[in-house]
């Protein structure tokens, strides 16, 4: 049986309860051109990388992500992308704004590269877990525009 999901808007943040799961969504988390959201470059990461400055650039990429629980156990991950395209076969190549792959961070720490527009998380401890995931290029260097990193994050209640 899935367990009933209901929506409840609090101003800018967006609420998501379930039997066993609480997500909140920052709607204010990801960025484009258009309306200027973006990502705290005063993030905490477990280690740096390059970044490229992409303000001056007219196709600026956008992410969204949308965190499910899933239906046996752990959480689907949907990542939506605009103005970029996940190009594993090109990783370590040449950069292009446009494409490249995303970096998952749970709770700070970075756990692994995305490839795809969909991620499955098997487990998270107890309590409560920010999720968040930046778009990067094909040489791992961080989208940057006008000065913070292009990427989306929500945070998890795991009862």
């Amino acid at each position: 049986m899935i367990p009933s999901i209901k929506l409840l808007s609090f101003g800018l943040s967006f609420v998501l309860l379930s039997s066993s799961v609480l997500v909140t969504k920052n709607t204010f988390a990801h960025t484009n051109k258009d309306n200027n959201h973006h990502n705290s470059p005063s993030s905490s990461h477990s280690h740096s990388h390059k970044s490229i400055d992409i303000s001056n650039h007219d196709l600026i990429p956008n992410i969204e992500i949308e965190v499910m629980e899933d239906t046996m156990t752990g959480w689907n991950v949907k990542i939506i992308t605009d103005n970029f395209t996940f190009a594993p076969e090109t990783v370590n190549q040449e950069s292009n704004i446009n494409q490249g792959h995303a970096h998952l961070y749970i709770n700070g720490e970075k756990i692994t590269r995305i490839y795809d527009n969909w991620y499955y998380i098997s487990d998270l401890p107890k309590g409560e877990n920010e999720i968040k995931i930046n778009l990067n290029t094909n040489l791992h260097e961080e989208l940057i525009y006008q000065g913070t990193i292009i990427g989306d994050r929500t945070v998890i209640i795991n009862n």
